[in-house]
């Protein structure tokens, strides 16, 4: 099922000379990179280690471990970036496979990729040259700095992880639906340079890497008798901890935004229309609906949240109303049914000018919104369907305000 072009492509590729798992512009030669190129063991760099107490040996092993891993990761990175995206785009250039483009498979791996060679480059390699120069053991302290450095070392992990999903998901349906992807997939798979590594597992190696490093710095931690070097972990592990909380938060924020313009998407501003036609174009000018609109006196990092939404009627009216509860305001809309949209038809109630009260009736509870100089700016009753609901809709406005 494979065009003439991706079966052309294929057959060449089996008789490529090996990729060369090298940083190419980072300055560092290709045997200094290679997992090939480490020894197998630090017992031989350090010369002390036969004569080495218990505890020293296990934390020298437990650097080795960060050391080895990490050129393991950076390789491992390589493979997916010379094998599996340089494939990909040299098909593209036969007019093969151009409905998947690299980011949608590892969004911005590159940089992920780029930023490691220079951890590698700054911090651990400097590390490793020196016990290769003086047979001194590891020392923990070469790491501080680049620990204390995450934040800004490795920021594409941001975006690498919130595109994750997405890109783990689009590979799920070129799977099942497109059958040159499927060929591709199984070319890349069973490639010899490919380490049999399947593409979930490349697609997961950076969140599995990152995530890695606490672990690496707790067994370091663990086997450090002294006190300095124990602090300076320590300040190690809480920058680091730190910043895989910043990947949840990030993560967190941008599931919230798309939240947030999902629900934009479907609902149509209050306008006021039918005065003149001047009056009506002042107005449009002066007035835009945006429910992604910035809250007042909060951070930008705080974004508007659906809390409830309910059918519910206004008392005195029989139409019924879908009322929608967000972080700081109550819109009141009805369903537009040839759109599928909802169209707010009353003035938005901000929630920190309102007063809510459930009446004696059980069902009903009533939104006083006060203005400047505690005037009343406007009085709505809302029915709910039984008391229950009405106690839920009240504990939410307050809780919200």
């Amino acid at each position: 099922f494979c065009s003439h072009n991706l079966k052309e492509y294929f057959y060449r590729s089996k008789s490529r000379t090996p990729l060369k798992q090298v940083f190419g512009s980072q300055g560092v030669s290709e045997e200094e990179v290679q997992g090939t190129a480490l020894e197998s063991s630090w017992t031989e760099l350090v010369k002390s280690h036969t004569t080495m107490a218990k505890k020293q040996r296990h934390q020298q092993a437990a650097l080795w471990e960060l050391v080895q891993t990490e050129l393991i990761y950076i390789n491992k990175l390589k493979i997916i970036k010379d094998l599996v995206i340089a494939a990909l785009v040299h098909l593209h250039q036969y007019d093969v496979l151009q409905e998947v483009k690299p980011n949608q498979l590892f969004s911005n791996l590159s940089s992920i990729l780029q930023a490691h060679q220079l951890f590698w480059q700054e911090v651990v390699y400097p590390m490793l040259q020196e016990v290769r120069r003086t047979g001194k053991p590891f020392d923990p302290m070469r790491l501080e700095a680049g620990c204390l450095q995450f934040h800004e070392r490795f920021t594409a992990y941001h975006h690498y992880c919130w595109e994750e999903e997405n890109n783990l998901e689009f590979t799920r349906k070129q799977m099942e639906s497109n059958p040159h992807f499927l060929a591709f997939v199984q070319w890349v798979e069973n490639h010899p340079q490919g380490e049999r590594m399947r593409l979930g597992d490349m697609q997961a190696k950076p969140h599995q890497r990152i995530t890695k490093y606490p672990l690496l710095l707790k067994a370091v931690l663990k086997e450090t008798q002294e006190p300095h070097v124990q602090r300076a972990l320590r300040a190690m592990l809480t920058t680091v901890n730190s910043f895989l909380e910043s990947i949840n938060d990030f993560m967190k924020y941008k599931d919230e935004q798309l939240a947030l313009y999902t629900s934009a998407q479907k609902i149509e501003g209050y306008e006021v229309e039918g005065i003149n036609e001047e009056i009506d174009k002042i107005v449009r000018d002066a007035c835009r609906f945006d429910l992604t609109y910035p809250i007042r006196g909060v951070g930008s990092k705080v974004v508007r949240k659906l809390l409830l939404e309910d059918n519910l009627k206004i008392r005195g009216s029989k139409t019924e109303v879908v009322a929608l509860l967000f972080s700081d305001v109550l819109l009141l809309t009805k369903v537009q049914k040839k759109a599928e949209r909802l169209k707010v038809f009353r003035p938005p109630l901000a929630l920190d000018r309102m007063n809510c009260v459930p009446l004696k009736d059980g069902n009903s509870l009533v939104l006083v919104e006060v203005g400047e100089l505690q005037c009343m700016m406007n009085v709505t009753i809302l029915v709910t369907s039984n008391p229950e609901k009405c106690s839920t809709w009240v504990k939410a406005i307050k809780t919200a305000k």
